[in-house]
């Protein structure tokens, strides 16, 4: 069993426990050997856990790392040219991703036209505004306790029930259920008489990374991400702030060069990312907190956003050195279809507005989809009364 776990490794593959159970046969005693072995082995996080145990496996993940890391580097002028849409990428992945979940439709547009308000109606604009706050308080602030609580107020502001009110404490002190993608019951969070101890021990990982560059200083803002979800130290917004914590981490980070919130921006993308995203935490906590698999699933969702970038910002290039610029409007579409389209095929604007998170009517997508054709980053096809386009770039 442990001979046949290495060499799938060096395979380039690391099956869940599903996985083990439904496509090698391995279950009961023998899994539980493997975890043992596993807990034994691999790289530990020096941070509390209930079951004494936070690792990775560092054979597996690394060269994963080496191949995101390096791709990053090459193509760091490309990202970078994105980093002023940081609240907007920020705001927008958070609160459409929050609202999906609770059945609200939102757009660009919409967030664009609540960050310029000054009196506040709704509960989505109230998110809104409380993430615009957030993203200014851990742009100038550093990384406490007290600033962590801080955020958390902020977040939370004008969003909480009465039940999900803490005590007058930094962290909840009742036990709190663990909600799954689906709203089932999927574990709960650690003892709350564990957390005060906890939170100031993560803090103080925290600042000792942000001094100290290791070899997991590029994997400090996942560990910090799944740990915030693992002590869930809220009654609510534990996500939001493990993502924001981790975010917050990157842009302290003197080792980090990208700043991009690549990641958040990833998970919160579709119905799709986000249970990816929540199977690959589930993988983690029921191997003794296995962070091999979330780490797994980050890089590979913000793999395929570093690639749309890198396509949009050539394509931003190209457009603008034949002096037609595009519009926010239109970036934004195109990331749409770099996202959902393969290259090369064909879709329509029916197609085109089902995959779009904006709620264009139909003469503006039209306008939009044509626009796009006479700048020369699509193409159009007519079969029969139908107007095909693709990515002519």
């Amino acid at each position: 069993m442990i001979e046949q776990y290495i060499q799938k490794i060096k395979d380039g593959i690391y099956p869940t426990r599903n996985d083990w159970f439904s496509k090698y046969g391995v279950h009961g005693n023998a899994y539980n050997e493997l975890v043992k072995y596993k807990q034994n082995h691999c790289r530990q996080i020096d941070l509390f856990t209930q079951e004494k145990s936070l690792y990775y496996n560092a054979d597996y993940i690394t060269p994963i790392l080496k191949t995101y890391h390096d791709r990053i580097i090459m193509n760091f002028e490309h990202l970078n040219y994105f980093l002023d849409r940081v609240e907007e990428v920020l705001v927008f992945s958070e609160v459409e991703g929050t609202l999906e979940i609770e059945g609200i439709k939102t757009s660009r547009k919409k967030i664009e036209s609540t960050l310029q308000k000054d009196v506040i109606t709704t509960p989505e604009e109230r998110i809104i505004q409380n993430m615009k706050r957030g993203i200014e308080f851990i742009k100038n602030h550093e990384i406490t306790e007290e600033n962590i609580y801080q955020l958390y107020l902020i977040l939370s502001m004008d969003s909480l029930k009465d039940d999900e009110q803490l005590e007058g404490s930094f962290y909840r002190m009742s036990d709190v259920d663990i909600i799954g993608y689906y709203g089932e019951v999927s574990d709960r969070g650690v003892d709350a008489k564990n957390l005060g101890d906890a939170m100031k021990q993560l803090v103080s990982f925290i600042n000792e990374q942000l001094t100290n560059q290791s070899e997991i200083s590029y994997l400090v803002p996942h560990i910090i991400h799944y740990y915030i979800l693992y002590l869930h130290p809220y009654y609510d917004f534990n996500g939001r702030m493990a993502r924001m914590l981790s975010y917050w981490y990157t842009l302290k980070c003197p080792f980090i060069e990208e700043k991009l919130p690549i990641f958040s921006e990833a998970i919160n993308y579709n119905r799709k990312t986000k249970a990816q995203y929540y199977r690959s935490i589930e993988s983690s906590r029921v191997d003794g907190n296995d962070l091999t698999y979330f780490l797994k699933t980050l890089f590979e969702l913000g793999e395929r956003f570093v690639s749309m970038y890198v396509q949009l910002y050539e394509i931003d290039q190209n457009t603008s050195k034949r002096m037609m610029n595009l519009t926010d409007n239109e970036l934004s579409a195109i990331k749409t279809i770099l996202l959902n389209i393969k290259y090369g095929d064909a879709f329509t604007w029916e197609q085109y507005h089902f995959m779009s998170k904006e709620q264009y009517s139909k003469q503006y997508t039209l306008k939009l989809m044509n626009g796009l054709v006479d700048k020369n980053v699509l193409e159009l096809n007519k079969r029969g009364k139908i107007n095909y386009y693709r990515m002519s770039m």
